[in-house]
C-alpha cells in the first residue's frame, strides 16, 4: 500500500509511458481511469497515485463524489485517493486530512469489504488523532486487510495501548499480519534526551522472542533484527549466524550497521566482527551482574 514513486527507475519504459500520460489527463479522466481494469491492475492504481499528487480542491471534491457512489469499486477508489492526498508534501501541508478522516470513518461499517479495506487504509495513511482511535477498534476486525492496516499504521506508536494491539497482532492467524506487526513493535523509536531509543520492555521482548518460532521466515526474520536492535543477546547471536552461515538478507546487513552504529559501505567481515565484540562484551556484562 505504499505511494508509488513518480520517478521510479525500475519501472518498464511502458510504465512511464503510462504515467506520462495520465499526466496529462484531467482530473475527472483520472478518476475514470481509476475504474478500468480489474481491481489490482497496475494502470488504475497509477491514476490514483497521480490524483493524490495532485491534492487539489478539484480531486477532493471528486473523491468525495466516488465516497457517495453506490458502485463498491467507485467508493473504494475515492477512499484510497483521500488516503494521500497531497501526497509528497509535509504532513502539516496536505489538504482536507480531517474531513478525508471523517468520510474514511463513517465507511467502516459499510457492506462491502473493499469499501471497508479502503477506509481502514485510509485511515492508516493519514494517522491524525482520531483516525488513529477509529482504526485502533478494528485489531480484531474479520478481514485480515483490515487489521494489516492496524499493524501498518505508523502512527499507532501514538495511541496508549500501541504495545498491547501490536502484541496481539503479532499472534493473528494471517501470516503477513503477524509480520507486520512484528515489524512495527520492533521498530518503533522514541526521542528522548535528543537520542533516539527503541521501545523496550520485558512485554516487548517475550512478543519478539515468541515470534524467532514463526513458520513465516520473514516475521521471524522481523523479530531477530527487533531483539537485535535492543541488544539482545539472542537475537545478536541469530543475526550473526545469518551473517556467517546463509545468504543473508539485505536487512540483516542493515540491521547490523544500525546496532554497531556503522556505516553503509561497511564491509561484512567488519560486521561480522563487530558483532562478535559487541555478543563479548554484553555476555561478560551479564556474567559480571
Amino acid at each position: 500500500m505504499q505511494l508509488p514513486n513518480p520517478i521510479d527507475e525500475n519501472r518498464t519504459p511502458e510504465a512511464l509511458t503510462t504515467r506520462v500520460e495520465l499526466e496529462l489527463k484531467s482530473t475527472q479522466e483520472l478518476f475514470a481511469a481509476t475504474l478500468a481494469g480489474e481491481y489490482d491492475d497496475d494502470a488504475p492504481w497509477d491514476a490514483v497515485s497521480v490524483l493524490r499528487g495532485r491534492g487539489t480542491p478539484e480531486a477532493f471534491e471528486l473523491a468525495c463524489e466516488f465516497c457517495q457512489s453506490e458502485n463498491p469499486r467507485a467508493c473504494a477508489r475515492g477512499l484510497s485517493v483521500l488516503a494521500q492526498l497531497g501526497a509528497g508534501k509535509p504532513v502539516e501541508e496536505r489538504p482536507f486530512v480531517a474531513k478525508s478522516v471523517s468520510i474514511a470513518i463513517s465507511h467502516l461499517g459499510d457492506s462491502h469489504p473493499d469499501v471497508v479495506s479502503s477506509a481502514a487504509w485510509a485511515l492508516s495513511h493519514l494517522g491524525t488523532e482520531p483516525a488513529v482511535a477509529a482504526l485502533a477498534s478494528l485489531r480484531s476486525h474479520p478481514d485480515p486487510e483490515v487489521r494489516q492496516s492496524v499493524a501498518c499504521c505508523t502512527d499507532l506508536m501514538n495511541h496508549p495501548e500501541a504495545v498491547a494491539i501490536l502484541v496481539a497482532l503479532m499472534e493473528d492467524e494471517n501470516e503477513v499480519v503477524r509480520d507486520w506487526a512484528t515489524f512495527a513493535l520492533g521498530s518503533f523509536e522514541t526521542l528522548e534526551d535528543g537520542v533516539w531509543r527503541f521501545w523496550d520492555s520485558p512485554e516487548i521482548r517475550t512478543a519478539l522472542n515468541k515470534r524467532l518460532q514463526d513458520p513465516y521466515e520473514d516475521a521471524r526474520r522481523e523479530a531477530i533484527w527487533g531483539l537485535a536492535r535492543r541488544k539482545d543477546i539472542l537475537g545478536l547471536k541469530l543475526l550473526l549466524g545469518h551473517l556467517e552461515f546463509e545468504s543473508w538478507w539485505g536487512s540483516d546487513e542493515h540491521t547490523a550497521k544500525e546496532v554497531l552504529n556503522l556505516a553503509g559501505n561497511t564491509p561484512v567481515e567488519d560486521l561480522r566482527l563487530g558483532l562478535r565484540r559487541l555478543l563479548t562484551k554484553n555476555l561478560e556484562a551479564n556474567a559480571g551482574s
